[in-house]
């Protein structure tokens, strides 16, 4: 018999490690501040949170997670010719789901399975309604996170263009029919937290014709908030004269795909007409060097943060937030920014103009259009000081990404499954 308040088990790699694992957390905090027995499974643990339990085997942890996936990478080894784009193949895994904590659910939430936590042919044991929220395409392409122009994905893969491979039966086509075959017998309903990601969704081999659900990313407007910009400036070392470009994610400047060699071009071109009381200031990546200048602009770097409430200085600290990302789904740092009233220029791609109003919470430029970006980032700083500006950037961020809205959403998804199994 189904409960009344449904029982949900989430399965994630990590609670804290990586974009996709932080906003699963939220979603699971947010799922029980509204009255769901929520669960939180995963197979790194660093938190101390009592509803996170470990999806190993007892004695295992952190090190048998790194062993599985440096075995998993190692079938990578036959590519010579891949690029330095993440693929992850499943041929191990580590995680192993808790038979009582499946039996005492009623749904489980799919949210990032990869890093050699679990492979598909484990979801078969899951004899429940299965939300997969996507991170990125990895749960229905060969192993790839981000697609780039292939579209391999809509037929079987094969001759992947990321391993450089020229064999229609190499690592991506395996990932396939290992998927294809994992998948076979699931009660399996998709979440996409942008429309660009529900859109490939619907044309993969493995997802067409499931029912997917638009969901969009929430983010925590209590915690993401505006502060006062001296304040925050005076509390993280910054200048509280002139204005301060912000560039960051996690792995910001090693990241490919995160676009740090963009943004160094980018600021050439602004820099060459910038005024002289404008610096960056970077976080989330490794150092560039002490007192490293970007395009002569000074930069401040501010490592990597931790703590969200430290997180929302930064953004707060800002005037323009640039976001030259190559791929990507619905980023938490541009959602962050937008919540704390920061405008964002950005490329656009993937889900970033769902969130980003060209000439209203932010700017948009062509992919890879430089010029453009750098134009972009001028006409924000000129109007970040504009009266209302910022109270603008926040209006929207509340209008589409409050985490109780989207909380809110999957509760009543997994209550209207929970009904069905019933």
């Amino acid at each position: 018999m189904s409960r009344a308040v449904p029982s949900v088990l989430h399965l994630a790699q990590s609670d804290t490690e990586g974009g996709a694992n932080k906003a699963a957390f939220r979603i699971h905090q947010t799922l029980q501040e509204l009255g769901l027995r929520s669960t939180y499974h995963v197979g790194r643990k660093h938190g101390h949170d009592p509803s996170v339990v470990p999806a190993h085997l007892p004695g295992f942890g952190l090190f048998a997670s790194d062993v599985a996936a440096f075995l998993n990478a190692s079938a990578l080894r036959s590519y010579p010719h891949r690029i330095a784009t993440p693929f992850s193949p499943m041929q191990l895994s580590y995680g192993r789901i808790s038979r009582r904590l499946l039996a005492e659910s009623d749904v489980v939430c799919l949210h990032w399975i990869a890093g050699a936590f679990l492979r598909t042919g484990q979801l078969a044991s899951i004899d429940r309604p299965i939300v997969w929220r996507l991170s990125d395409i990895w749960p229905f392409s060969g192993g790839c996170h981000y697609p780039g122009n292939c579209i391999g994905f809509e037929q079987s893969c094969g001759m992947c263009p990321q391993l450089g491979s020229t064999s229609v039966n190499d690592l991506s086509r395996l990932g396939i029919k290992q998927r294809e075959r994992g998948y076979r017998n699931l009660d399996l309903t998709i979440a996409a937290p942008s429309r660009w990601i529900a859109d490939l969704a619907g044309k993969s081999r493995l997802f067409a014709g499931r029912r997917i659900e638009h969901i969009p990313t929430g983010i925590d407007l209590r915690l993401f908030r505006p502060h006062e910009q001296g304040i925050a400036r005076q509390q993280l070392g910054l200048p509280n004269e002139g204005r301060l470009l912000m560039f960051g994610a996690l792995g910001a400047t090693e990241d490919p795909r995160k676009g740090f060699r963009f943004l160094k071009r980018v600021l050439e071109h602004f820099a060459a007409e910038a005024p002289r009381d404008v610096a960056c200031v970077i976080f989330g990546g490794d150092s560039i060097g002490p007192g490293a200048p970007l395009a002569g602009l000074r930069v401040y770097q501010l490592g990597k943060i931790n703590s969200e409430e430290k997180l929302a200085l930064a953004y707060s600290a800002a005037d323009v937030f640039i976001a030259p990302f190559l791929e990507d789904n619905l980023p938490n740092v541009v959602l962050e920014a937008l919540a704390c009233g920061t405008p964002v220029a950005a490329f656009a791609v993937g889900g970033i103009p769902e969130a980003v109003e060209h000439g209203r919470n932010g700017y948009l430029a062509p992919v890879e259009d430089v010029v453009e970006l750098a134009r972009g980032v001028s006409w924000l700083l000129d109007r970040a000081g504009q009266t209302g500006m910022r109270s603008m950037v926040r209006a929207l961020a509340e209008a589409r990404f409050d985490i109780r809205v989207c909380g809110t959403r999957y509760r009543a998804l997994f209550e209207e499954l929970a009904s069905h199994r019933s």
